[in-house]
């Protein structure tokens, strides 16, 4: 190749470079944004959780709209049309806030009557496979002859609460959560037995046992029959000192009065009792067991007077509140750890 040539072909090269390298340059910023993006996902865990005063809280009054719909179904006994509503209207704000939802199926055999087709719904946050708390409660409500019972306080205000947490908690990062709405926790004779109630939360904890996952147990959190005006919750033999404290801990930073009525000692069966039956040491009961005046089981519990009027906004916000803040410090705690 001549000279002149030479000098040809390392222009034509060179204006070829350059084209190349104008082109090449938008395609190398997408590429730079795309790893800038992925190193700051990566680092996301990492990143500061929102200031206090910029999370979400917990509305009382929100959550007593949850509470209306559900009173709104009607009575919602395990395995009724309504009871099936309920679980269409609890996945679907659930999902609303962000919650996956698993329906956990399962059927209850009846001496001398047909089976009951029964379903759990168990809502997660956080990574599947970490140590998490479970905050239990019971949708369905109990099949009293005679009586259009609609749970507005036994049915509906523990899940009304759960509904609620789960807004104000879908962006909190700690603590892994599961949220369970346990059906046929209500027996179908007079009261729950060793063989009657408590189906759904017997049923899930048995699954989770035979599987291994209850051991990523860190505690079981009872919300049921929260929703009395006057709140006053009953102080459990069977809780935990631990969580019993942070409860009374987070109360007390949020202005609340002390959560707990020394007047109202005793052993509470419900839902979160088959956990423990199974293992799991870390349980607390949030329940008021004192339903429209001051003596067990109250006046209200099981009959027709379990209506709207007879429950507040008021009282599902301290209990609801108290619980959120006793959860983030609880995660709180956890990620202060090495």
């Amino acid at each position: 190749m001549s000279r002149a040539g030479a000098s040809v072909g390392v222009a034509g090269k060179l204006a070829r470079d350059r084209r190349c390298t104008v082109r090449a340059l938008p395609r190398l910023a997408r590429i730079a944004s795309l790893l800038a993006l992925a190193a700051a996902l990566a680092c996301g865990e990492r990143a500061a959780a929102p200031a206090p005063s910029e999370r979400a809280q917990f509305d009382g009054v929100r959550a007593f709209r949850d509470l209306a719909d559900l009173v709104q179904l009607g009575p919602r006994p395990a395995g009724s049309a309504a009871a099936a509503q309920a679980r269409e209207l609890i996945r679907e704000r659930l999902r609303q806030a962000g919650w996956p939802v698993e329906a956990h199926e399962f059927s209850v055999a009846r001496a001398g009557a047909a089976p009951v087709a029964m379903a759990n719904l168990i809502a997660r946050h956080g990574v599947a496979t970490a140590p998490r708390y479970l905050v239990v409660t019971h949708y369905d409500t109990k099949n009293l002859a005679g009586i259009s019972f609609v749970g507005a306080n036994d049915g509906a205000s523990g899940a009304a609460v759960l509904l609620e947490l789960a807004r104000a908690m879908a962006g909190d990062a700690e603590p892994p959560l599961e949220l369970i709405f346990c059906d046929g926790e209500e027996a179908f004779g007079a009261n729950i037995t060793p063989d009657d109630g408590l189906y759904g939360s017997k049923a899930l904890a048995q699954r989770m046992a035979d599987d291994g996952s209850l051991a990523a147990v860190r505690g079981v959190i009872l919300v049921d029959m929260v929703g009395d005006r006057d709140l006053n919750l009953a102080l459990d033999f069977g809780s935990s000192p631990t969580l019993r404290k942070d409860f009374e801990a987070a109360a007390a930073k949020l202005g609340f009065p002390p959560p707990f009525d020394p007047g109202q000692a005793l052993s509470v069966i419900d839902d979160h009792s088959p956990f423990q039956e199974h293992g799991v040491e870390e349980v607390l009961a949030l329940i008021d067991f004192q339903y429209g005046a001051r003596v067990s089981p109250g006046p209200l519990w099981h009959t027709a007077g379990d209506t709207l009027d007879a429950v507040s906004a008021e009282s599902l916000e301290r209990v609801g509140k108290t619980l959120v803040e006793a959860l983030r410090a609880m995660g709180a705690g956890r990620s202060a750890r090495p």
